[in-house]
Order: C-alpha cells, then sequence, then structure tokens
C-alpha cells in the first residue's frame, strides 16, 4: 500500500512541479490575449473584437464618404460619425487592455497560492 501511495505521490509531485513551471514562466503579449478567449468572460472578448471590426469597416466608409463629399453640412455629418467610431475603437481597445491585465492579475494570483502552498507543504515536512 506505501508503494502506491508514494508512486500518488511521485506523480503529484511531477504535476505540481509542471503546474509550477507553467505558472512560473512570464506570460507574453500574444498568450495573455490568448487567456482572454478562455473563461466565463470569452464571450466579451468575442463581442469586443466584432464590435471593433465592425465600427473599423464603418470608419473606412465614412472615411470615404466625407472625402467624397464637396458639401460643408454633410462634410461635417461625415466627419461627426468618424470621430463617433473612433471614439468607440478607444473605448473598446480600453476594454481590452483591462481584461488582458485581469488575467495577467488572474495568473499572478494563482502563482502566489502556488507558492504559498509549496511553503506550507515544505514546513509541514520539517516539522
Amino acid at each position: 500500500m506505501s508503494d502506491i501511495d508514494e508512486k500518488i505521490r511521485k506523480a503529484l509531485a511531477t504535476e505540481d512541479q509542471k503546474a509550477i513551471d507553467d505558472i512560473g514562466s512570464d506570460a507574453g503579449l500574444i498568450e495573455l490575449m490568448a487567456l482572454t478567449f478562455k473563461g466565463k468572460q470569452a464571450w466579451m472578448t468575442y463581442y469586443m473584437y466584432v464590435l471593433g471590426f465592425a465600427v473599423m469597416a464603418a470608419a473606412v466608409y465614412f472615411l470615404i464618404q466625407y472625402l467624397g463629399t464637396s458639401d460643408i453640412k454633410s462634410s461635417l455629418n461625415w466627419a461627426l460619425l468618424l470621430i463617433v467610431c473612433f471614439l468607440t475603437l478607444s473605448v473598446v481597445k480600453i476594454l481590452a487592455w483591462q481584461q488582458i491585465q485581469k488575467m495577467d492579475l488572474m495568473r499572478e494570483i494563482k502563482r502566489l497560492e502556488m507558492r504559498i502552498m509549496l511553503i506550507v507543504e515544505r514546513d509541514n515536512k520539517n516539522q
């Protein structure tokens, strides 16, 4: 029975070490962006990207219309729509960066939890 327990402990220790190594390495920007597409709020990330692409397409259309008009009144209308598109894009980008920062913070919290668990386990073995 103790041989099986030792094998289980070694397997768990190996899995824990792999998890610690994964969490221990710093994540790059692309990895953090990929993390936003997972979890409970992935729908928000998909929504932000779809909205961003739609607003960018509208901004290109409005720019073409703005450059093609010669009337001051219609020119100002197209310019106002362009400004609204750029403000919307700014809000979408801010929300996207907040999601990325939240994922990075959650990753750091998990890293700290793992380190605390290791310290507690080491202290329990020493006693």
